[in-house]
């Protein structure tokens, strides 16, 4: 049984947003569907089927990865997510592959790192996701600078499909944003009196945009967030300007799902928990349909029917036995391709190279410690004191002015001899004895130190 998910409110606990989250996955993954099957049967002969399409291609997508990103705040396992993802998308993208060469007798070279006619860059966008987004998470300012981000990667041909690198770059806000999403968030706008004002205002921009992109004749590429805007037909400004309006509606018609769905479980929604096996199958099955020439039939070439066929496939693949073959399997590939009981032995290397401070703090403590010792270089005080411990004075020990009594006469207060001269503690004889004066040779006068005898012995 799953936890539930509890919002805070004034400090009292909320209803669970368990269902409200599966609830929008299931109209969410229906959607998708939905426009999958629509393209293939009547885009191209029905502008109803056209501009319905454009619509739904808006925030289908921003949408689901928003919910994606609301259910990945728990910390990421790196394997957990290389199993129940790459597993995957290397699967789906190859029944994809295999349903469209031999469905419709087409050439289409098998390559996995080029996600092209099938939906399975999502998978892959979701593993870069969940395995960056703790790192990403903690970013100030994460949405607005990702969506700046976005709107740059548009002018740039680099993006593209290879690993599907240009929507991984454009539809990452919705995921950042569903992450840093609050269950009080869902509080708040739940109980906003005026939140049905979201249907006119998403209904609007929902038939605005599509309205003026195919009136003016302009691809609905932009929408999939797979090419620069050069590739899509269109100037800088325009690329921009529909960019913004895709995260603008995006995340308005988010706000409606949030606010309106219901927070209960309906019939349907199972589907909201099984979107995987949905995703994964319907490709195929749709490519196989098209290639025996299903969709050309008469009783195909309708909006119902193309509803209904796609509720149609996603009960059925939604559905829990589906469901549990499809995680059998996928237990079986992880135990086949993986070893969960590996350990790698530590070599003990990484403590030289991980470390709190690179090099560049490295060195700048090194120069600190060299200004450091330059500024003690220049202490007058401090050179003072060092030249008063290596000076050598002919007459005596040289003696600072701690060394002074009261008169300013130099004296060692432990040497002092009532009879004769103070002698500093530095008069020693060759084996390292303190000599006074009545030790000193009568014949022969003493010896300062520093000064030799006849010997050359000092």
């Amino acid at each position: 049984m799953r936890k539930k998910r509890k919002g805070r409110t004034s400090g009292k606990s909320t209803a669970t947003y368990y269902y409200l989250f599966d609830n929008m996955k299931m109209v969410l993954i229906f959607l998708v569907v939905f426009n999958h099957l629509n393209a293939r049967a009547l885009v191209s002969a029905d502008t109803t089927a056209n501009y319905i399409r454009c619509a739904i291609n808006i925030f289908h997508m921003p949408a689901f990865i928003f919910v994606s990103g609301y259910l990945s705040k728990k910390p990421q396992d790196a394997l957990k997510n290389v199993k129940n993802l790459l597993i995957p998308y290397v699967l789906g993208y190859s029944l994809a592959w295999y349903a469209y060469v031999y469905g419709y007798g087409h050439e289409l070279a098998y390559n996995i790192l080029k996600p092209i006619q099938t939906p399975m860059w999502y998978l892959l966008a979701l593993l870069f996701y969940r395995l960056t987004i703790e790192a990403v998470g903690k970013l100030r300012f994460a949405v607005p600078l990702l969506i700046v981000f976005a709107l740059w990667a548009g002018t740039r041909a680099e993006f593209g499909n290879f690993l599907s690198v240009s929507r991984i770059v454009v539809f990452f806000p919705f995921f950042v944003a569903g992450y840093l999403w609050k269950s009080e968030y869902i509080d708040v706008v739940r109980r906003f009196r005026g939140k049905w004002i979201l249907i006119p205002i998403a209904g609007f921009m929902l038939y605005a945009i599509p309205n003026y992109m195919i009136s003016n004749g302009i691809p609905q590429t932009i929408f999939r967030g797979n090419s620069s805007y050069e590739l899509c037909e269109l100037t800088l400004q325009e690329g921009i300007i529909l960019r913004l309006l895709v995260y603008l509606v995006s995340f308005t018609v988010i706000l409606a799902l949030l606010a309106l769905l219901p927070n209960r479980k309906l019939l349907l929604s199972f589907m909201g928990r099984n979107t995987m096996t949905i995703y994964l199958f319907h490709v195929p099955i749709m490519y196989a349909m098209d290639g025996m020439g299903i969709f050309d039939t008469p009783q195909m070439m309708n909006l119902g029917a193309i509803a209904g066929l796609a509720l149609v496939f996603s009960v059925l693949l939604g559905s829990p036995p589906v469901a549990f073959l499809y995680r059998q399997s996928l237990r079986l590939l992880g135990f086949i391709f993986f070893r969960s009981d590996r350990k790698v032995r530590d070599e003990g290397l990484e403590e030289e190279y991980d470390t709190e401070f690179d090099d560049w703090e490295f060195q700048n403590r090194i120069r600190a410690l060299d200004s450091f010792d330059e500024s003690l270089e220049e202490d007058e005080d401090f050179n003072e004191f060092i030249r008063n411990e290596e000076a050598e004075d002919s007459d005596g020990p040289a003696l600072d002015e701690w060394g002074k009594d009261s008169d300013g006469t130099a004296l060692d207060e432990w040497d002092e001899d009532p009879d004769g001269p103070a002698l500093d503690e530095r008069e020693e004889d060759s084996v390292g004895m303190v000599l006074d004066e009545e030790e000193e040779d009568p014949e022969e006068p003493a010896l300062d130190k520093g000064e030799e005898d006849s010997d050359g012995n000092p």
